[in-house]
This record gives structure tokens, C-alpha cells and sequence, in this order.
């Protein structure tokens, strides 16, 4: 029996993941065409781009730390350090001098598992800066650019809106990298934290999907797969 060819929808219609479009915008902006054109435009100016770098789902807390357990003291006692300053918490221990002994040992316990094994030794201000350190090696901002002495971190969002406490974590967590990781992303001295929202032009963001379609229309022949695919998020509901 014959079975007529039914016609199956194109994924990227109805594709509602971040990821998908921030890798795609990933290398859009990195096409060197015209002095990179298309990263100065999405920067918003004719800004000298000269050694940029970029990153898509930063989890750098998790990685500087991978690099570091072997002798992780130094780094998480400055790490708790930093984010007790920004929870305005006083009194709170360091990780070097976190009891018992097995909170501060990497191969029995990962910094982000210290608020659930400890949590019975930990105070209540500990409780508040160790959860914060959990959160700081779960997160993974979308879109990260360093570039000049900027560190722009940007949050994307295809159709919902933002979250405002989202945006406050992501501001910390730049902070604490700006503090903290500077070297490790090429910079000489800790840059200027800038916190940036992609999404549809309704919902007012910093940069909008629909401008940077028209970047990769202006970037990209027709069929490209980059362009095909951030027309498409341009016009999702």
C-alpha cells in the first residue's frame, strides 16, 4: 500500500532551547568579515574588538576550581571571602578553616555539596554564604565577551521574560569573577562587570533577537544554517 510523503515541520520553527541560539549567535560573532562587523554591531558601536574573547555556558567557578583541587585553599577561602562580602555576612568561616575536616577535603566532599553534608556543623550566616557558593558552581551565564576592559555577560531568553533575581545572581556571579578569575580570561586588572539581556524586541532587551537576525541576513548567504536558524528565533512566539 502507498503512503503519501507527509511533510515534517523544520526544527528550528519550533526550537526553544537557549543553547541552540546562543551557539549559533557564538559564530556569528565571531566572523572576521568587514573588521568584525558583526561583533562590533552586536557590542552596539564601532568599539576597537581587538583580542575578545568569547564563551557560551560559562561554568567557571566549577573549572578554575577542577585546575586548583589539588591545593584549593587559597582560592575557595577568597571565594568565600568575596561572596560573605556580598551576602553581608561577618561572620563566617573560611573554607580552610571549615570542621570537620572532611567539608574541606576535595576527594570526599565537591565545594557545591559542602551546605548539604555540613549541614549540621555550618551556622545560619554559613548557611547563607555556602549556598551562594553552591549557586556560583551551578551557574552558567549563556553568553560571556571579554573584550577591551569590559567583562559583558549576557543572559538570553526566547520567548519568556527575565527574571529579576536571576539578573542579580548573574550580576554577582561576574562580580565574583571579575574579582577573583580576571587573569584567567586575559585580563591584566579586573574589568568593568556589565550585565546585558538578549531577547524579543517586546520585552525590551539590550539586544534583540531581531537585530541579530538582520546581523546574520547581513553575515550569511540564504541557506546558511546559522541565519536559517536566528530568523527563525526572531519570529518565534
Amino acid at each position: 500500500m502507498a503512503h503519501s510523503k507527509v511533510e515534517q515541520p523544520d526544527y528550528d520553527r519550533y526550537n526553544r532551547e537557549e543553547r541552540n541560539a546562543c551557539a549559533h549567535l557564538f559564530r556569528l560573532l565571531h566572523e572576521p568579515t568587514n573588521n568584525y562587523h558583526a561583533l562590533r554591531r552586536f557590542l552596539g558601536g564601532n568599539q576597537d574588538v581587538a583580542g575578545f574573547r568569547i564563551f557560551t555556558e560559562v561554568a567557571l567557578i566549577r573549572d578554575a576550581y577542577y585546575e586548583r583541587k589539588h591545593s584549593p585553599n587559597h582560592f575557595m577561602d577568597t571565594l568565600v571571602s568575596i561572596i560573605a562580602q556580598q551576602e553581608r555576612v561577618s561572620d563566617c568561616r573560611l573554607y580552610s578553616q571549615l570542621e570537620p575536616i572532611e567539608l574541606r577535603t576535595p576527594n570526599i566532599t565537591h565545594p557545591r555539596k559542602i551546605l548539604f553534608k555540613g549541614a549540621s556543623w555550618l551556622s545560619e550566616k554559613e548557611h547563607t554564604v555556602y549556598k551562594s557558593v553552591q549557586g556560583m558552581f551551578n551557574a552558567k551565564p549563556d553568553l560571556v565577551i571579554c573584550v577591551g576592559s569590559q567583562l559583558l555577560v549576557y543572559e538570553a531568553k526566547l520567548t519568556l521574560g527575565f527574571d529579576e533575581e536571576q539578573l542579580i545572581r548573574t550580576r554577582k556571579i561576574a562580580a565574583v569573577w571579575s574579582l577573583l578569575l580576571f587573569s584567567d580570561l586575559g585580563f591584566q586588572d579586573p574589568p568593568a562587570v556589565v550585565i546585558r539581556k538578549v531577547g524579543r524586541e517586546k520585552i525590551n532587551p539590550d539586544v534583540s533577537w531581531e537585530l541579530v537576525k538582520q546581523i546574520a541576513v547581513e553575515t550569511y548567504p540564504e541557506l546558511d544554517r546559522s541565519r536559517r536558524a536566528l530568523s527563525q528565533v526572531a519570529a518565534l512566539d
